[in-house]
């Protein structure tokens, strides 16, 4: 258990809630907990999972707070900012963590202080590991095994000085880890992914605003809801108010691809999705409700991305496509 407070209010108390009736996506499975303050409400689900436990929080200050976070056990995991940006300090020293970035420390013990300012909202997931998960991953190399060599020490250890870029594998995973958290193959890749990541983070990023970055999400948030429709390159630069040039270079920093091919991977899901829901709808229909216009435009993006030919994917998943369709029946009746 840990122990919140804030510098000039004191101890932050939690009582415990119903997780679905916090302001944040539910997680199957979790604990609930709010705290309401006359300085800010903050709240968090907590699941706990044989190798890992997954805090999602959601700070809300009314004013400028410094909140402290302590805990008297060892901490093994990483923090991946899901909305706006915070500066920590960590053991005195200090982290600032931008949204989408993350980043992943071993520590005999966390003591950590927030620095939030007024009327903004702060959305950010933790994930602790177990060693036994850490030792799963398929990583060598100096910098991995030096760090594994920290663990259990009395002295806390980074993967990376800097935080890193999350990618938009590691937030879709993620995503998916907190609809069903008993997911453990999930999340022993999301924790390889995000080593692997830092690892190889040099800390030569281009310059990048909160402005810019609070933007470029908002781009991907339009691309996963309106990715059946016509969009180009000048029109999401302009609504992140950036030119071409900026848009494309600092999209792929923050994602890890170009927004185009962002747009092509959600109509691929979209596709499978659709294929998996209604097996006997037409491909050149499955095509025009995804965006891509025909079935041959469909057919080239699938083959791009999967390396299999689309017939095939929709046989060989054809099972799996009756059998939603008999659960979907069986819930409709019941």
């Amino acid at each position: 258990m840990f122990t919140l407070s804030e510098r000039h209010k004191g101890i932050v108390s939690f009582v415990p809630n119903d997780p679905k009736e916090l302001p944040q996506s539910y997680i199957p499975g979790s604990l609930a907990y709010q705290s309401t303050n006359n300085f800010g409400d903050f709240y968090y689900q907590e699941v706990q999972q044989e190798n890992f436990t997954i805090w999602r929080s959601t700070y809300r200050p009314y004013e400028d707070v410094s909140l402290r976070v302590k805990r008297e056990v060892k901490w093994l995991g990483f923090r991946m900012m899901l909305k706006k940006h915070i500066s920590h300090l960590f053991l005195g020293r200090p982290i600032a963590i931008m949204q989408g970035q993350m980043h992943f420390a071993y520590s005999p013990l966390t003591d950590v202080e927030l620095m939030l300012k007024g009327n903004e909202i702060y959305e950010v997931v933790d994930m602790q590991v177990s060693p036994s998960l850490f030792y799963q991953l398929k990583q060598r190399g100096r910098t991995f095994e030096a760090f594994a060599a920290m663990i259990g020490s009395d002295k806390p250890a980074w993967i990376s000085d800097k935080p890193a870029w999350s990618s938009y594998t590691v937030l879709d995973n993620m995503e998916n880890l907190l609809q069903d958290p008993t997911q453990d193959k999930i999340a022993v890749e999301i924790v390889q992914q995000v080593v692997t990541t830092l690892i190889k983070n040099k800390g030569h990023d281009k310059k990048i605003t909160y402005e810019q970055v609070e933007n470029i999400f908002l781009i991907r948030e339009m691309i996963q809801h309106r990715f059946p429709e016509a969009m180009t390159l000048q029109q999401w630069a302009k609504e992140s108010r950036m030119n071409t040039t900026d848009f494309k270079y600092k999209f792929r920093q923050v994602f890890g691809l170009p927004a185009y091919k962002y747009l092509t991977f959600q109509r691929i899901n979209a596709a499978k999705e659709i294929m998996l829901t209604d097996p006997q709808l037409p491909l050149s229909e499955v095509a025009r409700r995804c965006g891509f216009g025909t079935y041959n435009n469909l057919r080239r993006a699938f083959y791009s991305t999967d390396k299999t030919k689309l017939s095939l994917w929709r046989d060989k998943n054809l099972g799996m496509a009756f059998q939603l369709l008999i659960e979907l029946l069986l819930s409709e009746m019941l």
